[in-house]
């Protein structure tokens, strides 16, 4: 494990303190989880300072959004993968953790809303993003998720299957995908950054018809792209890390 302790102008004016860099490695969706849980605790109590962190899974791992429904999961399925299962803190729709870099941001939410800070992160995430993709942009639009979940529910599962405003996109396909919650006074955003392929196997243990899970592959293909699709080339794990420490506060 790798930390150091970064400071800027920006992270004292948004964070009103130093941060703590973490680079974990590779660990359990278990472990994933509870690290960041343990952090929110740590910075509720003033014990630590907030935190940036990167990570991945091993072995690849589907979390749930903290209201998602297990029963979504064919756990039967999961288990001949060798996919981990995991209920993350934060909202949103399942996630397979395949080739990508997670990371999680830890903060005493502030003055921001919860809105600013997905906002001001984001844009900030993506300064160091364009460094490897150029190409990289915002979706500027916010859809109406009730009716499109209504008129297509194969995307009710997914988090890559459809964009939120602010979220990282290559030519309207969906790079990153973010969620948040805040606990008491204290946010925590977990963010997905796909390296490669590899989430499209979600659709494989979705405990729906074999008709509707390739309507779910289809769906998650079509919305989402990823970082060595957006550089034209095979990004890395260390690089993306990288980037995301060196401009992402700067």
């Amino acid at each position: 494990m790798q930390t150091e302790i970064l400071d800027s102008p920006i992270i004292r004016d948004l964070f009103s303190s130093p941060i703590e860099w973490v680079h974990s490695g590779y660990s359990t969706g278990g472990e994933n989880m509870r690290f960041d849980e343990d952090r929110v605790r740590l910075v509720a109590s003033g014990g630590a300072l907030p935190m940036l962190r990167v990570y991945g899974w091993k072995p690849w791992a589907v979390s749930l959004g903290a209201n998602q429904r297990e029963s979504d999961i064919d756990l039967v399925e999961l288990e001949k993968k060798g996919f981990d299962l995991v209920r993350r803190a934060t909202g949103g729709r399942a996630v397979l953790h395949a080739d990508e870099l997670t990371y999680s941001i830890v903060a005493p939410i502030g003055n921001n809303t919860s809105q600013e800070w997905y906002r001001i992160t984001h844009e900030r995430l993506l300064l160091g993003l364009q460094t490897i993709a150029p190409s990289l942009d915002f979706e500027k639009s916010q859809p109406n998720f009730r009716e499109l979940y209504k008129e297509k529910p194969q995307q009710t599962v997914a988090c890559f299957a459809s964009s939120a405003r602010y979220e990282i996109i290559c030519e309207g396909r969906k790079v990153v995908g973010s969620a948040q919650r805040v606990l008491g006074n204290v946010l925590l955003q977990h963010g997905s950054i796909l390296l490669g392929e590899g989430g499209e196997q979600l659709a494989d243990v979705s405990k729906h018809s074999s008709t509707h899970s390739e309507q779910i592959r289809s769906t998650i293909i079509a919305h989402s792209a990823n970082l060595s699709q957006a550089a034209g080339r095979r990004v890395e794990f260390e690089e993306v890390a990288g980037a995301i420490k060196t401009c992402m506060f700067k």
